[in-house]
């Protein structure tokens, strides 16, 4: 899954623009469900009340009800949070991974609600709408493109991690204090939670396999470089500083890790047979 909290190369400076295919498809997929919400009745059996789910079984509604909306001002600031917060993450991640991504987080808002609401209100609040998913796209956001300013209300420009630190604070805060303005606050903590979780969880265990990828293909360069005679790397000496050595390594590494041996050049090559035998001939010099 290529979800990741880490930016490369272009990907840092396109801002905003023209949202891709997933979520034009997303964002006009929630007009039409509004505009059929009333002629169909979808508020009786996609909208989230916890205990139907909890009583009842019906499960979906931890899901469906992300696409449904209470009113017209409802849906607009959704689908305005979702452009400004959906369009570069799926240009980060691509459509596919984008729309499951925002689906886990209404999920993980749903099952915050159903696990909380009995506790704050007795489970029988009625909830609907992609409140939860924007605020996991929200905390994405501002764990990716950290220093991204954007304007609060089109006015007060926010840098993008302390804009989702105090949405997230201030959920928390109004969900404790059961805040009577009949939003679910702890819902929108939950997605936000969720994508932050989500968002970690992920590149945590692909570290893993990199760092293994990483291993063999070391264990891989020694064993070339034995065939190697120690005059035939002179850009590496005796005095060389092993801590820029190896920081130059992982570049290298991360780069074929991303885009394959192919990618790399002709120096590149030679530095990486070169600061193998170099890296061995150090620990044989310390031993």
């Amino acid at each position: 899954m290529p979800w990741t909290h880490r930016i490369e190369g272009w990907r840092e400076l396109e801002s905003a623009g023209k949202p891709g295919q997933a979520l034009r498809g997303l964002l006009i997929a929630l007009v039409v469900a509004f505009l059929l919400k009333a002629p169909l009745g979808l508020d009786g059996w996609a909208s989230l009340r916890p205990d139907e789910v909890l009583g009842q079984g019906k499960i979906w509604q931890l899901l469906t009800y992300a696409l449904l909306h209470v009113d017209l001002l409802h849906l607009l600031f959704n689908l305005l949070g979702l452009w400004v917060f959906g369009t570069e993450l799926e240009r980060l991640w691509g459509g596919r991974s984008f729309l499951l991504f925002a689906a886990l987080c209404a999920t993980a808002a749903g099952m915050a609600h159903v696990a909380l609401d009995p506790l704050l209100s007795g489970g029988k609040s009625e909830v609907m709408g992609a409140s939860g998913a924007v605020y996991g796209l929200m905390g994405a956001y501002g764990l990716i493109f950290r220093a991204r300013r954007l304007h609060l209300w089109g006015i007060f420009p926010v840098r993008a991690d302390v804009l989702a630190i105090v949405f997230g604070v201030f959920a928390l805060f109004s969900g404790v204090a059961q805040s009577a303005d009949g939003t679910a606050h702890m819902a929108h903590l939950g997605g936000m939670v969720g994508g932050v979780l989500l968002l970690l969880a992920v590149p945590a265990r692909d570290s893993v396999r990199s760092l293994r990828h990483r291993q063999r293909m070391l264990r891989h360069l020694r064993r070339a470089s034995r065939q190697a005679g120690p005059g035939d790397f002179p850009q590496l000496g005796p005095q060389a500083d092993e801590a820029r050595v190896r920081a130059r390594l992982d570049q290298v590494l991360e780069k074929v890790s991303r885009q394959g041996l192919a990618a790399l050049g002709g120096e590149e090559r030679s530095f990486l047979d070169a600061a193998s035998a170099w890296l061995r001939a150090q620990r044989g010099a310390s031993r």
